[in-house]
């Protein structure tokens, strides 16, 4: 078994600032944290989202966790925060 990435994105449906967040992924960042982020889907995945949500005390999407630290990022609406998170 390997290794779970070292970053959460919890997303869900009918969240225009997660799909914001997804773009910014995508778009400004390139792809370049992809292999270390991995996506937890309210809706497609609903055992495992509760399941750390309710560990880190989660209340509303988009989050990052950051699993080593524990450490949660909700202001994912700025690039430089976002970037800086997934770059510790």
């Amino acid at each position: 078994m390997t290794d779970p990435k070292p970053f959460v994105l919890f997303t869900q449906d009918q969240c225009p600032q997660c799909e914001t967040l997804k773009r910014m992924l995508t778009l400004p960042l390139r792809g370049a944290f992809d292999d270390q982020i991995e996506v937890l889907h309210r809706q497609q995945n609903p055992d495992a989202f509760t399941a750390l949500a309710d560990a880190h005390a989660l209340a509303r999407t988009p989050a990052l966790l950051h699993r080593p630290s524990g450490k949660l990022l909700l202001d994912t609406g700025s690039l430089g925060a976002v970037k800086a998170f997934l770059t510790q």
